[in-house]
């Protein structure tokens, strides 16, 4: 029986392991559709951020083997990416959008007296000039930015190609090969508890930022529906091994910091269904 529960947690693993190495892409890609990061919060992101840099810490100083240690840098790696996306397209990209003069009251009158009825399809619209021409925005900005982005591209790739490989070399369920002492497991501990706050309050300025702005747009609903599956599959993998306390006192901090999300998360997903966009 104990020899079935640990395949199935091992199953059960590898579905969230799957969830979250894809759950930043669907953002990743609508900033870059959209040209814009408004859609996120940055708090958000730059939370999820310091829960990497804990979470990677607690995983240093228990130990563990290299494919945690591997994974835990790529979740660091791919969340530094969005946060930079977002940063990217609101200050710089912004600031070297073409700004179009403001009409005089007589253009504005004209403009008004000689827009086409919308009955008549087949006559050109006249248009106010509030669109973007991505392309000659994009000429305009720096090199120094977009160079950064295509490294850090090439980074999360190459991460998660080195997270594949340490995957076939430290098959699930392996140990380490020593135990922490125990001050370390005691920090580790510390930081395991810090990440789950961190994690836990990170989903909130998100969730304000869409009821302030009434609106889910600019926001990938697929980041909160894998978050969702891979927290619920993620502690799906420690509880189904065993219930014992014993068993679970070393994992309480990263239960929390996955199970209490996942309220957080419903929320968000109902904004999404109360907000249509």
């Amino acid at each position: 029986m104990e020899a079935i529960n640990h395949t199935l947690s091992d199953a059960i693993g590898l579905v969230s392991l799957a969830c979250w190495v894809v759950v930043m892409f669907p953002q990743i890609h609508l900033n870059y559709t959209k040209k814009s990061g408004e859609g996120v919060s940055l708090l958000m992101m730059a939370a999820w951020v310091c829960g990497d840099v804990f979470n990677i810490a607690g995983v240093l100083m228990q130990d563990m083997v290299m494919s945690t240690v591997v994974i835990a840098s790529y979740y660091l790696l791919v969340d530094c990416t969005l946060l930079y996306q977002t940063i990217y397209y609101r200050v710089v990209y912004r600031a070297h959008l073409p700004k179009s003069p403001e009409p005089t009251e007589e253009e504005a009158l004209v403009a008004r007296d000689t827009r086409p009825s919308t009955h008549d399809a087949e006559q050109p619209r006249v248009s106010d000039d509030t669109s973007v021409d991505h392309g000659a925005a994009d000429a305009g900005i720096g090199c120094m930015p977009a160079l950064l982005a295509v490294v850090l591209s090439l980074a999360t790739v190459a991460s998660l190609f080195a997270m594949l490989f340490a995957l076939l070399l430290s098959p699930p369920g392996a140990e380490p090969s020593k135990p922490a002492p125990r001050p370390s497991q005691i920090i580790a501990q510390a930081m395991g508890t810090l990440s789950a706050i961190v994690y836990i309050m990170s989903y909130v300025p998100q969730a304000i930022q869409n009821y302030r702005r009434r609106s889910c747009e600019g926001l990938s609903v697929w980041l909160f529906l894998l978050s969702l599956m891979g927290n619920t599959t993620y502690s799906l993998a420690i509880l189904v091994v065993s219930l014992d306390p014993a068993y679970l006192a070393p994992y309480v901090p990263w239960l929390l910091g996955a199970l209490i999300p996942c309220l957080i998360q419903i929320g968000i997903l109902y904004q999404f269904y109360k907000y249509p966009h």
